[in-house]
């Protein structure tokens, strides 16, 4: 198509040598309510060496020099980037906002310096490219930042786990207090709870949290019909 539309000739594809490549897994949520809340709690997740961007109810990334993740609201990130492509086209675009509708979009950009520790070499041939490899790649990565790792498996996020958690390190009334706090999270998300927190008394109550090993992001966590459900994304049904 290139040469085709410049006149030109190219090298042949053995000439041709990857130097990023992107893998995207989508999942269906069932509404964009769980989204929005899902990214939302995410915010509070952290990763060695990397900063966190999070857009409100749109978008989490993390860039690395290896990598690059990217949690992202399918629906609006389509209205952002994509519609104006396609509006004056014979594309249904209106029955596919429909159908996307509650999708969240896991995205790993892998760059040239994973590829060429993952293949110990400088030049990788596209023919060298193993699904596989990328999914192992993009699951290592995601299981990091949702905390999945099994040096992590002692924050507790259980109701009860965390009140007993919260009174073994706590006053009694300080640890009522966090755990109220905690409570709060859970019900309204981290983003309506710092709204509508003192600013001063909002990072004291986050630090003792953490400080206590308290998982409160609930990134394993989305409020569907007002209950909690288990969402993981490595057991999830892939949606195209």
């Amino acid at each position: 198509m290139v040469e085709n539309a410049y006149h030109i000739s190219l090298p042949t594809l053995k000439h041709w040598f990857l130097q990023r490549i992107d893998i995207a897994i989508c999942f269906d949520l069932q509404n964009q309510y769980n989204v929005e809340t899902y990214i939302d709690n995410l915010s509070s997740c952290s990763f060695p060496k990397r900063k966190l961007k999070h857009y409100e109810g749109e978008s989490i990334y993390l860039t690395g020099s290896t990598t690059t993740l990217k949690i992202y609201n399918k629906l609006r990130e389509f209205k952002k980037h994509d519609y104006k492509k396609f509006k004056d086209s014979n594309f249904d675009i209106f029955k596919y906002l429909e159908q996307i509708k509650g999708f969240i979009r896991f995205e790993c950009e892998i760059k040239k310096k994973k590829l060429k520790y993952l293949f110990h070499k400088d030049f990788i041939r596209i023919r060298n490219l193993s699904y596989k490899d990328l999914k192992n790649i993009w699951q290592d990565e995601f299981s990091t930042l949702l905390k999945m790792l099994d040096n992590d498996l002692k924050k507790v996020s259980e109701n009860e786990a965390v009140k007993s958690r919260l009174k073994s390190i706590y006053p009694k009334v300080r640890a009522q207090n966090l755990y109220n706090f905690f409570i709060l999270i859970k019900a309204q998300g981290l983003q309506e709870v710092r709204k509508n927190t003192c600013k001063s008394m909002y990072y004291k109550n986050v630090s003792d949290l953490k400080n206590a090993n308290v998982d409160f992001s609930q990134k394993m966590n989305i409020n569907m019909e007002d209950i909690q459900v288990q969402f993981n994304p490595f057991e999830a049904k892939e949606v195209p």
